[in-house]
């Protein structure tokens, strides 16, 4: 019996399979790297920015910073920042920008 959809079949579905596992890889262990010097910048802005009722979280913020942290454990503690104080939007910081 001659099938050769099914020997195709076969060899996307090994195909697909492979590059996805490759790509899972590659995110874990970029996830797993040393947080760049610019994340750190990014959670001090937003920290800064955090106003007296917002204490709660900047303390938080403060009690997890260290210096060697993933790029997912700096990703949390800027995602923790972004939801209690959200950013403005393009025009507000063009117009920033422009004030300067």
């Amino acid at each position: 019996m001659q099938a050769p959809w099914l020997k195709s079949l076969i060899f996307w579905t090994i195909l697909i399979v492979v590059i996805f596992a490759i790509f899972q890889c590659t995110q874990k262990s970029e996830s797993n790297k040393t947080a760049a010097t610019l994340m750190y910048e990014r959670l001090y802005q937003c920290s800064r920015d955090l106003n007296a009722q917002q204490q709660a979280t900047l303390k938080q913020i403060q009690s997890q910073v260290k210096t060697e942290m993933t790029q997912q454990e700096m990703l949390q503690l800027i995602n923790l920042c972004r939801k209690t104080n959200p950013p403005q939007t393009r025009e507000d910081y063009i117009k920033a920008i422009q004030a300067l």
